[in-house]
């Protein structure tokens, strides 16, 4: 298989359900970053320090991974947007119980 000339870096604080659908979308490929070599120990493979992968987008043009770039963005901010607003609904709803 040839290599994905492209690479995009994604933010770890997005959802994987919209980089994966952007990902699909724009025929790219996701991949986590390699880790460092001093993240682990050698002989219990277990971590030494906190690492936390970033997922990596490739592809063959930029313009996808642009596109793809803004499509995540774009709907990472509906989805705040969205929690904002349950937050305030179940707010509300738990206020309505204790005045009861």
């Amino acid at each position: 298989m040839e290599e994905k000339k492209y690479a995009l870096r994604i933010p770890r604080g997005i959802a994987t359900g919209i980089i994966f659908e952007a990902a699909e979308k724009y025929e790219l490929i996701v991949e986590q970053e390699k880790p460092p070599e001093d993240a682990f120990d050698m002989t219990t493979g277990m971590p030494v320090k906190d690492y936390v992968p970033q997922m990596v987008l490739r592809g063959d043009s930029p313009e996808n991974l642009m596109a793809a770039q803004e499509y995540i963005y774009k709907k990472h901010e509906e989805w705040i947007a969205g929690v904002e607003e349950w937050r305030k609904i179940r707010h509300e709803q738990i206020r309505r119980k204790i005045r009861k």
